[in-house]
């Protein structure tokens, strides 16, 4: 089932420009990443769950066997992924639009979800601290919501121009804007030390919009080091990384 919204949509800035196909195409195959990513959000998702930003679907396919997981996207080609890839299952609500239109995020309100969930999405938004703000109205209290978004400034580069990266996070930063909106952050964590480096260097010193080394690199980067750092990073938490997860729980 597809939802579209009524009237004008400005949710996002450049959320899926031309550079960020390609990298949405790797991701796609490189699923030990995406299966450490989602382990991390696992814990904190009920059984009816929204995913912010679903893109080509590949992190909501993990959660199919929840009561309902609802799909939004604000890309028009990539709902027509989305809804031909998952519209076969009755528990699945693929929605068009944004919670910037009230018209979708009354929709959403009323499909009752308990949990949210949103993945390198925030990062393309100017008005970040507003779409918080409408995801903790969509949700009721001890609701929660989990959040991975590219961190450390620092070694913001030519892929996150590339991509349409408005920011990159520090933990601070977004455990605050969290706390505004209304969530009571419950983790917050680095995450991905090594890729901390590969980015770095990719963005900065190589100057390249695209993973360097392509499809192939990535995926021996998912086979062989994504493995090691998941198993490293159960038992020490690293003090930087190319990622900062936050789960919090509605006030």
């Amino acid at each position: 089932m597809t939802t579209a919204p009524k009237g004008p949509d400005t949710f996002v800035t450049d959320r899926h420009s031309p550079a960020l196909r390609p990298v949405l195409e790797f991701l796609e195959s490189a699923l030990h990443y995406r299966d450490w990513i989602f382990s991390l959000a696992a814990p904190f998702l009920g059984r009816r769950v929204l995913e912010l930003g679903a893109g080509s679907g590949t992190m909501f396919e993990c959660v199919l066997d929840r009561d309902l997981a609802v799909a939004l996207e604000i890309d028009g080609e990539l709902i027509k992924v989305l809804q031909k890839r998952f519209g076969q299952h009755p528990n699945v609500r693929v929605v068009h639009g944004s919670l910037s239109n009230t018209p979708t995020l009354e929709a959403v309100r009323g499909m009752r979800v308990d949990s949210a969930m949103t993945f390198n999405v925030l990062e393309h938004i100017e008005d970040d601290a507003g779409t918080l703000a409408s995801i903790a109205d969509v949700l009721g209290p001890g609701d929660t919501l989990s959040v991975l978004v590219p961190a450390f400034p620092s070694i913001y580069g030519a892929m996150d121009r590339g991509v349409g990266h408005v920011r990159r996070y520090r933990t601070k930063e977004l455990v605050t804007k969290m706390g505004d909106a209304g969530f009571s952050v419950v983790k917050a964590r680095y995450v991905n030390f090594p890729g901390f480096f590969a980015w770095f260097v990719n963005g900065r010193v190589l100057r390249s919009e695209f993973p360097a080394g392509g499809e192939r690199l990535v995926s021996i980067y998912d086979k062989t080091v994504v493995p090691a750092t998941r198993a490293l990073e159960r038992v020490v938490r690293p003090p930087c990384g190319q990622s900062l997860f936050v789960a919090g729980r509605r006030n």
